[in-house]
């Protein structure tokens, strides 16, 4: 583990932004040269115009933005920007904007989303709207590029549901609780869906400032409720692991020595139409481990195969858990806990944890320009992204420039000691080298081997 030995482009002078993206690459390839690179090496550092002209496609990156302007069709999703759309729902303008958005064009957006994607018995009978998004911090949104999460409320029957949305499809996947009383603050929600969209779960806050992990099944169009931890910690995040369809979790959370309670539902009513309001087991969970905690559980069973304790910095908090895209990392996101919206400089750093046992590997620290603010800005700028082949990571900084300029660095991931991770890498890197896609190949590929290459799931 450490080691990378794929041969890339070194250290390198860029040339002005005023040249035209060709130029600019032909430069680039004629002053690098050829070296072997090793793990956690940055291998170039640009600025943000550069990147977007031209670095990102040379060093293996689709192309990305990480910079938000708050616009409606920005870069958190494709076509949708989930942070920006969920702050002009619940408040009415962004902070980082340019923009004054006045309540007529919140309104347009809140009934965009409530004529296209919310079932009429569902807003106009039960008389729902659109109060915010849930996840709208990541590339990811809702685990996936294509589907976002909205916080509906019904002042008529002072109740929260959640609707599911694929924007891909321009449809209505699902509705989940109808028995969430008061008006829910979506920013203290937070949800994960599985690989194969069979299940999702969500950390809804609950008073005394503790939390309710719910787990629901989604049958045809219809979510059921079939388990509740509760309570757990206000700021749990977990994220379901890319590489199994639906059985394997990563979980932070700060333990306590408060009992925390498992509680299973009827599982035989899960069918369409059915009801699933009956407990049938009430299983009190013994806290063997105080403190703040990374878990690998498995879903289906509610046990942990592995437990590591994490040391979080006086004064910094975990702000986002990012599996990448082969599964074999998992990198924790800390930002400090200052609101940086005025002329400070945010802090933050990456911690990096092999997916499967679990080990500390290596931490990356970063600084940001004055005014992107954790806390109350899109969190694009501190979220990483991945290269095609998944061998490289890049991530916003300003470190050693003292905050004068928004830059991006490129970071090289070890291989994983597997022959075949490292043969998948290769070979896409290969076709990207050649600008063809990794579905050109598939066809001719054998099934387990086509899906290996295209990063789905192993394991059930």
């Amino acid at each position: 583990m450490g080691t990378h030995n794929s041969k890339e482009h070194s250290n390198l002078t860029l040339p002005t932004v005023d040249n035209d993206n060709y130029t600019r690459q032909t430069s680039i390839r004629r002053k690098s040269s050829t070296i072997n690179y090793y793990g956690w090496q940055e291998i170039i550092r640009c600025s943000h115009t550069d990147w977007l002209n031209g670095i990102a496609e040379l060093f293996g990156f689709s192309q990305h933005k990480f910079i938000c302007n708050s616009e409606l069709h920005s870069v958190c999703a494709p076509g949708f920007c989930s942070e920006s759309l969920s702050r002009k729902l619940s408040y009415g303008s962004y902070r980082s904007s340019s923009k004054n958005f006045q309540s007529t064009k919140i309104k347009k957006l809140r009934e965009h989303f409530e004529y296209n994607h919310i079932p009429a018995m569902i807003s106009s009978l039960q008389n729902y709207s659109v109060h915010g998004l849930i996840n709208g911090c990541s590339i990811s949104g809702l685990n996936h590029g294509d589907t976002i999460m909205l916080l509906i409320y019904s002042a008529v029957l002072d109740k929260t549901k959640f609707i599911v949305v694929d924007l891909k499809l321009n449809r209505y996947v699902c509705a989940l609780g109808d028995d969430y009383n008061g008006l829910i603050d979506a920013k203290k929600v937070h949800a994960a869906w599985s690989m194969d969209r069979t299940q999702v779960i969500i950390r809804i806050p609950l008073i005394g400032g503790t939390a309710a992990l719910d787990f629901y099944k989604i049958v045809k169009k219809e979510a059921k409720l079939y388990r509740r931890i509760v309570p757990v910690d206000i700021n749990a995040l977990f994220q379901f692991c890319p590489n199994y369809w639906s059985s394997r979790l990563i979980l932070y959370t700060h333990a306590t020595e408060t009992q925390t309670t498992l509680i299973n539902y009827n599982l035989t009513s899960l069918t369409p139409g059915g009801s699933n309001k009956i407990q049938t087991q009430t299983i009190p969970l013994r806290q063997q481990l105080i403190g703040s905690y990374l878990y690998l559980m498995n879903i289906h069973s509610w046990s942990i195969y592995k437990t590591q304790n994490i040391l979080i910095d006086n004064g910094f908090r975990l702000l986002s858990i990012l599996y990448t895209p082969d599964s074999v990392y998992i990198i924790l996101t800390f930002v400090d806990n200052h609101c940086h919206c005025g002329q400070t400089l945010p802090i933050s750093y990456f911690d990096i944890y092999h997916s499967n046992n679990l080990q500390r590997l290596h931490r990356i620290c970063t600084q940001l320009i004055s005014h992107v603010c954790p806390w109350h800005m899109c969190r694009n700028f501190l979220t990483p992204i991945f290269s095609i082949s998944s061998s490289r990571m890049a991530f916003c900084t300003t470190k050693n420039n003292g905050g004068r300029e928004l830059q991006v660095s490129i970071v090289v991931l070890p291989n994983e000691i597997n022959l075949k991770s490292i043969c998948r890498r290769l070979i896409i890197h290969h076709l990207n080298e050649l600008n063809r896609k990794i579905e050109d190949i598939t066809n001719e590929l054998p099934y387990r081997l086509s899906q290996y290459i295209q990063y789905r799931p192993e394991y059930q």
